[in-house]
């Protein structure tokens, strides 16, 4: 009886970590898995584009991947920072994990004026009867979100679904996503009504909720910093909050009725410019600081 130990014979594609490929290597040559494609350092695999995606929205960050780019890996072993955060089946050709801004191993943070939730996608090794055929892998990802943004009486965007911003994981986020918020007039501080006819008596108080157009996660607040009156005709304008209530214009929150999360309300005395037409059309407009 004879025998004999065999061991991997030694690669020459590049020094490092297997041997500098981040999958496979194979003489002097990197090469990768199906349905992912050698980058331009010639070692490192990145998803062929639309196989991998990230979409940030409202709610977080979901990732999506073709089963093409996972052939025999367990769905257990895909998942975020967080393992109970596997892959579950979206439909018969993907795999799909979900995460909110403070759950998953999710890092939600705020730098540079913008607001980025960060987390890494981990995916296992494929087994073929008992045998791991490929190597596991890592990849970070993150989403942008706008901290300013801003709410129209004259942009009603309460019909509007914000689906995301999708992107392919491998590449930058081609725009930063920005939260919804809806501008609306009631007709009394009870907020049960709204004043849908558009006119108002200048001089009469007028009633405002700030709201966003679907629900924020707990992790995130707003606040209205500035609120602007504009004459769109003569395309004049005027602060009624700039921080801090405008003198003069009778701008109050109301007690009670700030939550950070689902709403803003106040108040103040309506009014119109000298130079405005009997007829004027007057917007507001307030800036919101998440």
């Amino acid at each position: 009886m004879t025998s004999a130990i065999l061991s991997a014979a030694k690669a020459d594609c590049f020094d490092g970590n297997n041997f500098g490929c981040s999958h496979f290597c194979s003489g002097s040559v990197c090469s990768c898995p199906p349905c992912w494609v050698l980058g331009e350092d010639g070692k490192t695999c990145r998803f062929e584009a639309g196989k991998a995606q990230v979409v940030c929205s409202a709610n977080g960050a979901e990732v999506t991947i073709n089963k093409c780019a996972v052939p025999d890996v367990d769905p257990a072993t895909i998942h975020l920072k967080n393992t109970a955060c596997s892959a579950t089946e979206e439909n018969e050709n993907t795999w799909k994990l979900v995460t909110g801004f403070s759950d998953c191993g999710s890092e939600f943070s705020f730098s540079e004026e913008k607001l980025t939730l960060q987390n890494t996608l981990m995916i296992g090794p494929s087994i073929v009867a008992g045998r791991q055929q490929s190597r596991k892998y890592k990849i970070a990802f993150s989403c942008s979100y706008n901290d300013d943004v801003q709410a129209s009486s004259t942009i009603r965007a309460n019909d509007v679904i914000f689906e995301g911003v999708r992107f392919d994981i491998n590449d930058a986020q081609p725009i930063d996503f920005s939260f919804g918020f809806a501008l609306d007039f009631y007709k009394s501080k009870e907020f049960t009504t709204l004043a849908s006819d558009g006119s108002f008596q200048p001089g009469s108080p007028l009633f405002v909720k700030v709201s966003p157009t679907s629900a924020l996660s707990e992790a995130l607040e707003f606040s209205v910093n500035k609120c602007t009156v504009k004459d769109e005709v003569i395309s004049q304008s005027a602060d009624i909050l700039n921080t801090c209530p405008v003198t003069g214009t009778n701008f109050e929150f109301l007690p009670g009725q700030k939550d950070y999360r689902s709403a803003v309300k106040f108040t103040y005395k309506s009014f119109i410019f000298a130079a405005s037409e009997t007829t004027a059309e007057i917007n507001l407009s307030c800036d919101i600081k998440l």
